[in-house]
């Protein structure tokens, strides 16, 4: 019987099994490790019912192995094809595909990605120096939001220049992509330093959202008096038209009583449904019905009008707290009952 007559009489599994016994236990142990359980468990069925090997069939076994390595003269198969092969024998054809969309889509280098961790006003410092040309390169190849934020900094001449190169220019060659990308990163290298934002108006204003009423009074009043102006931006961010939902029913009907119906419509265009919910519950049916029929009835709207009306809705609400009219329940120790 020949070395293939040997090996073809074998069924997978036994195979397998002759194959393990030939190799030995510590080659064989890192294989076995390798080996799904369905197949594991056929494969030592085998070898519990194979004590030994004799060496017809492990020389078989061996050349068919050595065979199925070398078979191609020394170069073994790979690239994509052989990939997409491999693994739709291993996980199945739809399962295949999405592992490997998934490798390609990690491999993609974005260009100038490396610009979203960079503040945008440090980026258009940055920029500001370069040919309207690279600006433009860089924005349309980053996310619209983050380069319209970028946009937004420059001066208002270099503005309508990027703008007007981002519209004109549709094609350009990887190779100009690269060299732009290479000289910015050189440049970025030499003048950015990495930083992380930890403070601002805004964390502040969460911050005294929690001290309670008469800290955050005694924080602001001091605040102001030596810089008004930064004082008012951080209660601008302490009261958002959102936090209107916080109002206890008391206090959503005291506002309301001072508030324009016209400055509710606009300003209630936007907003959530719970939101809308809180100021209808809180006034009488006919009330709450004018209200729908004067936001029906008042067609586009600006968004700057309803950001207006918003604001002056915040601005009646931050003044009946201050006159203690209202409160607020920000969740601090003073807004807890005892």
């Amino acid at each position: 019987m020949t070395f293939e007559t040997t090996a073809l009489s074998l069924s997978g599994p036994r195979k397998a099994a002759a194959l393990l016994i030939t190799l030995g236990t510590e080659a064989s142990a890192k294989l076995l490790a390798r080996l799904p359980p369905e197949a594991l468990d056929r494969v030592a069925l085998e070898l519990m019912r194979m004590p030994a090997v004799d060496s017809v069939t492990r020389d078989a076994i061996l050349e068919e192995a050595y065979a199925g390595l070398f078979a191609h003269a020394g170069v073994l198969p790979g690239g994509e094809n052989y990939a997409a092969e491999l693994f739709g024998q291993a996980f199945g054809s739809n399962k295949a595909h999405e592992l490997l969309d998934r490798v390609h889509q990690a491999q993609q280098i974005i260009p100038f990605d490396f610009m979203r961790d960079i503040d945008p006003v440090q980026a258009a410092g940055i920029l500001s120096d370069e040919h309207p040309q690279t600006i433009a390169i860089v924005l349309a190849h980053l996310d619209p939001r983050w380069a319209a934020k970028i946009l937004n900094q420059l001066e208002a001449p270099m503005q309508v220049e990027v703008a007007k190169r981002i519209a004109l220019t549709e094609q350009i060659t990887p190779e100009a992509v690269e060299i732009v990308e290479e000289g910015l990163r050189r440049k970025l290298s030499s003048v950015v330093t990495e930083v992380t934002s930890v403070g601002g108006t805004k964390p502040l204003a969460q911050v005294l959202n929690q001290v309670g009423r008469t800290n955050e009074r005694q924080i602001l009043t001091a605040l102001s008096e030596q810089d008004s102006q930064l004082a008012d931006e951080v209660r601008r961010y302490m009261f958002v038209f959102d936090d209107i939902v916080l109002l206890d029913d008391r206090a959503m009907q005291r506002v309301i009583r001072e508030l324009d119906a016209k400055d509710m419509a606009l300003a209630l265009r936007p907003a959530t449904e719970p939101l809308r919910l809180k100021f209808f519950q809180n006034m009488s049916q006919r009330a709450a019905d004018m209200l729908r029929e004067e936001m029906s009835l008042s067609g586009q709207v600006r968004m700057k009008a309803v950001e207006e009306a918003q604001q002056r809705i915040i601005d009646l609400i931050k003044k009946l707290e201050d006159s203690d009219e209202i409160s607020i329940n920000r969740g601090g120790a003073e807004d807890a009952f005892v």
